[in-house]
């Protein structure tokens, strides 16, 4: 075979052009499928869905608290899985628990309550709106020590602001020195601005 026929054949070996128009294709196959996912209609379908609205607009109104928040509370607590019970006991969507639970009961005149009334999904977000109120309330409507204080606990909210100066100002996520408190905070307050986009407009 002569050096010209040789080289012929290797040009057509390296062709470029069918892999470009497969490349070209896979991107915008990619790109559809990143638009349709990142739709409203999908996100509240499958990663922002927001069971039991109106009962969280309901009693977030009443205790004087944001719904979305309350949404996002809910999303990252218990999914919206009104049985769930986390590996230290916390009960509900909410996960509240139980010694927590009784506390909210007293404070709020429930004479009847049970610790098993947490499962009941209705009870639970009435309990925890109530809750998230007083909270609001003790740390001066500052969101970021309300949610260190909804996950870490009031008690240690308040160790955490008197050994590191924190004053109800505070708001330097990155500052909060235990790990899970931090990465829970950053994503609550980013999920309620989420719930806010996607529902603004959709809450009753």
């Amino acid at each position: 075979m002569s050096v010209r026929r040789r080289s012929r054949h290797r040009r057509r070996r390296l062709d470029w052009r069918p892999w470009l128009a497969l490349g070209v294709a896979v991107l915008v196959v990619l790109w559809s499928c990143w638009r349709v996912w990142n739709s409203d209609a999908v996100q509240m379908r499958f990663v922002y869905m927001w069971d039991y609205q109106q009962d969280i607009v309901t009693y977030s109104r009443k205790n004087k608290v944001d719904p979305f928040l309350v949404a996002a509370i809910i999303k990252n607590e218990s999914n919206f899985e009104h049985k769930a019970v986390s590996g230290v006991g916390a009960v509900g969507l909410m996960q509240i628990m139980p010694e927590t639970g009784r506390w909210i009961a007293e404070q709020m005149g429930l004479d009847e309550y049970k610790d098993s009334d947490l499962y009941q999904t209705k009870t639970n977000i009435r309990m925890g709106c109530w809750y998230l109120g007083e909270l609001e309330h003790e740390f001066k409507n500052n969101m970021t020590l309300v949610m260190i204080a909804y996950n870490a606990g009031r008690g240690q909210t308040h160790e955490w602001m008197e050994k590191a100066g924190w004053d109800y100002d505070f708001n330097d996520i990155k500052a909060i020195p235990f790990p899970d408190t931090r990465e829970y905070v950053s994503r609550v307050l980013q999920d309620r601005d989420k719930y806010y986009l996607l529902y603004k407009d959709k809450v009753r």
